[in-house]
């Protein structure tokens, strides 16, 4: 597949973006720069900075510099693979089979890109002070609280099964897969009852619609009328408290 030369320059600031973690500046005549060591490493007009803008590859901070963002290093291994089937891969390398709820209520299994899901983009995506806006700790409680939905949704197959033996009442005897699934789901569903009671109302919502939902943090202010960004600040104050009940903060 022929690569355009506008792709190619904008790959090479990007990776020069990326790599040496600059951004570029706005400039006098309307083009983007970066400087490294008093000299100009890299440059887009004007119309190439819109371009990398509506395509989502960098960010526009409040001072109007551009500066990378995951998808931006999405973009460059994507770009950089030897073969489009390479880059597909690169692109996806991290699927699991995970149980998925619909609108409607409904649970089905499904296969999950795991480094897209919303908390693992937060968790790439830094803020003003150039750190992760979640902490590993805030990261990590918000997959527990998702793995244990999973294997709370009765997912499994807990239906009778006449051909299984029956759990024997010594410790030695045969044991029913079945109603072992069973107590692990109910075990599970448990501590998911405990992380909602411990969040509290208003914050268990946000976390159950990050988390299992998947919702976006515009559809989530959308639906509460919040203003502009509230929701990215709830959602933190929510995974701390989840970290905390977890034990993963004191």
């Amino acid at each position: 597949m022929t690569v355009s030369r506008a792709d190619k320059k904008l790959a090479r600031v990007l990776r020069r973006m990326v790599q040496q973690n600059c951004a570029l500046a706005l400039q006098g005549d309307g083009s983007y720069a970066a400087q490294l060591d008093g000299k100009v490493c890299a440059r887009l007009s004007a119309a190439e900075a819109k371009r990398a803008c509506s395509s989502g590859l960098v960010d526009v901070w409040a001072d109007q510099s551009l500066h990378a963002n995951p998808q931006s290093e999405t973009w460059l291994a994507r770009f950089d693979a030897p073969v489009r089937e390479a880059a597909f891969a690169l692109q996806h390398r991290d699927m699991q089979c995970v149980s998925v709820i619909d609108p409607d209520g409904r649970i089905f299994s499904a296969d999950k890109n795991m480094a897209e899901s919303p908390l693992a983009w937060l968790r790439l995506h830094k803020g003003s002070n150039n750190a992760p806006f979640l902490s590993a700790a805030e990261y990590a409680a918000g997959e527990r609280f998702r793995a244990d939905y999973a294997r709370s949704s009765l997912s499994q197959k807990l239906c009778a099964n006449w051909e299984a033996p029956a759990r024997s009442g010594t410790a030695s005897g045969p044991r029913n897969p079945v109603l072992d699934a069973a107590d692990s789901a109910l075990a599970a569903k448990d501590r998911v009852m405990k992380a909602m009671d411990a969040l509290g109302p208003g914050l268990n919502d946000i976390i159950f619609g990050m988390c299992i939902r998947e919702t976006s943090l515009e559809a989530l202010e959308r639906a509460r009328k919040w203003p502009r960004r509230t929701a990215k600040v709830v959602l933190k104050l929510a995974l701390d408290r989840l970290a905390r009940h977890y034990g993963l903060l004191r």
